[in-house]
């Protein structure tokens, strides 16, 4: 329904996690979308009344004359849903739906990450004075059949919306008030940390240390704010070429909790993973300074990928002997290989502490 994005309140296919912060005082309320039954739409307005959150289902009633009433109790119609909403909140009385029953008071804007659908396109996001500036773009189409996927990007944009630091890829915003959700972020002009130190021979030791550096600086952010990247390695690390500046980057499976528990059955970087978590099952902050280790020994070693000629089955009994890691390049400082060896400790309360590195 076009009319919904002129709507200030409405937020789009915003998370239910979120909802709740929106919402703190009584008559509060916004418009949202969901996925129906049968996979249709469904259109709610969310509100905070007696301190529970209510939804009450927009309901669109076609006319004789062919065109659309919307109601939300059935005795208030209007062919708009912006004055049909403006009616509920000039009337003051109780909108009763279902056994729901509540009023709406006061309808909450936008925020400012929530970006309009005509604001990014094409790579670019419009700004304040009709500039524009370049962006990489995370897009989903949003269904049924990839749920799962979008509520993941959803989620992984939520958290990236947390991060302010040099040395973490920043996020704009978001776009969800259509079926096609976008995570939009700072452009970084030189690709993967991978790809570059692979392609680039000529990268000197003290360069290769700095960008090193950069990531252990932004992992040790992330860690202070109560978060565990869980996939940390050179391929989800961007480089500016300009500032010559490593960033963090990619934060699907990061989770924000001191602990995160996995099932056995689930598919993780085996070799960047720490020895423990295929014990115990458990990621802690210990398991991605493991991982930065590995990462390290990527950059030094130009990009190569880790126990490269070694199956999954061999690394996962390997790994449990602390004789068993890769072994750095001929040349490589040995204060970053005995640092490094600290990282990679069996016992992980063991490990060097990344604002030692």
């Amino acid at each position: 329904i076009k009319e919904l994005e002129d709507i200030e309140c409405f937020h789009g296919n915003i998370l239910e996690d979120e909802i709740k912060s929106l919402l703190p005082r009584n008559g509060d309320f916004i418009l949202r979308k969901i996925e129906g039954k049968g996979g249709g739409k469904e259109i709610l307005v969310t509100v905070k009344w007696n301190e529970d959150i209510l939804d009450l289902k927009l309901r669109a009633k076609k006319t004789l004359k062919g065109g659309v009433l919307y109601t939300l109790d059935g005795r208030q119609k209007h062919t708009s849903i912006k004055d049909l909403i403006k009616k509920h909140q000039i009337s003051g009385g109780n909108v009763e739906y279902k056994g729901a029953s509540a009023m709406l008071l006061n309808p909450i804007a936008k925020q400012a990450w929530e970006l309009r659908p005509d604001q990014v396109h094409s790579g670019k996001m419009k700004m304040r004075m009709g500039r524009s500036m370049n962006v990489a773009v995370k897009v989903i189409k949003k269904c049924v059949a990839n749920e799962k996927a979008t509520t993941e990007l959803q989620k992984e944009g939520t958290l990236m919306r947390k991060f302010n630091h040099p040395n973490v890829v920043r996020t704009f915003g978001m776009v969800i008030e259509r079926d096609t959700i976008m995570v939009v972020m700072e452009l970084i002009s030189g690709g993967s940390l991978q790809s570059y130190v692979k392609k680039q021979k000529n990268v000197s030791m003290e360069e290769k240390g700095s960008y090193a550096y950069d990531i252990a600086n932004g992992l040790a952010y992330i860690h202070s704010l109560n978060c565990i990247h869980r996939d940390i390695a050179c391929r989800n690390c961007l480089i500016d070429v300009v500032k010559k500046q490593a960033k963090l980057s990619d934060f699907g499976l990061t989770r924000e909790t001191p602990v995160h528990k996995i099932l056995p059955s689930e598919k993780i970087p085996i070799r960047w993973i720490a020895p423990e978590v295929l014990k115990t099952f458990e990621y802690r902050n210990s398991a991605d300074i493991y991982a930065f280790g590995i990462l390290v020994w990527e950059i030094f070693s130009n990009g190569s990928t880790p126990f490269d000629t070694l199956t999954n089955a061999q690394i996962k009994e390997g790994i449990q002997l602390e004789t068993f890691r890769p072994k750095f390049p001929d040349g490589t400082p040995q204060d970053v290989v005995d640092t490094i060896n600290k990282c990679w400790q069996g016992d992980p309360n063991g490990r060097i502490p990344l604002s030692d590195v």
